[in-house]
């Protein structure tokens, strides 16, 4: 039997790489210091009780394969991904450098390509020196992102399934706007982290 546990992540700034400073400022002037100081801290808390319900799993992490929400690659590369942006502060990456390090198998989870576009989608819209830029990328990234979502999901299933041997649990980190679960095979066994 192939298992997956479907891990729903909340993103924060470290996650967010070369755009971290300015969806930052965007956010702070939007939201105001205080309440953005306020939701990282629910962000940090969130991400203590994952890490306390990964360990309440009691898994063998020989067998488990990890699944991250924008890996292009496992492997060496794929490690040294998740090395730097866990230096640099990102709770989920930490957390998954922690399993690695206990035995866990990082995959490479995300079409590279797919990525991309998205990225530059975002980072057109941040960037935008005028309101009426802003809101043009913003409709061209909401004209594409449902279908982009969608083939990211086919693409992330596939992966799994090719990756994922009998006997193993996968732990599938994931932003909550996806829907894997519906794109794998029946004989995988879907279960969430909650």
């Amino acid at each position: 039997m192939r298992r997956l546990i479907i891990i729903l992540i909340v993103h924060s700034s470290p996650d967010m790489g070369s755009m971290k400073d300015d969806l930052e400022r965007e956010s702070i002037a939007k939201i105001g210091k205080h309440r953005w100081d306020e939701n990282k801290k629910r962000i940090e808390n969130f991400w203590n009780e994952v890490e306390k319900e990964i360990d309440l799993l009691g898994l063998d992490y020989i067998d488990v394969r990890l699944y991250q929400d924008g890996m292009p690659c496992g492997g060496v590369q794929g490690e040294r991904i998740v090395r730097e942006v866990a230096a640099k502060g990102s709770r989920n990456y930490q957390i998954v450098k922690t399993l690695i390090e206990k035995g866990a198998t990082l995959e490479a989870t995300e079409n590279p390509e797919m990525l991309i576009k998205e990225y530059e989608c975002i980072k057109r819209i941040i960037e935008a020196k005028t309101e009426e830029e802003r809101t043009e990328a913003k409709l061209l990234y909401d004209k594409i992102k449902d279908r982009l979502i969608e083939d990211r999901d086919t693409f992330i299933a596939t992966a799994i399934d090719s990756t994922l041997k009998d006997g193993e649990t996968g732990l599938l980190f994931i932003g909550a706007a996806h829907d894997v679960a519906s794109k794998l095979p029946d004989h995988i066994e879907v279960k969430r982290l909650d």
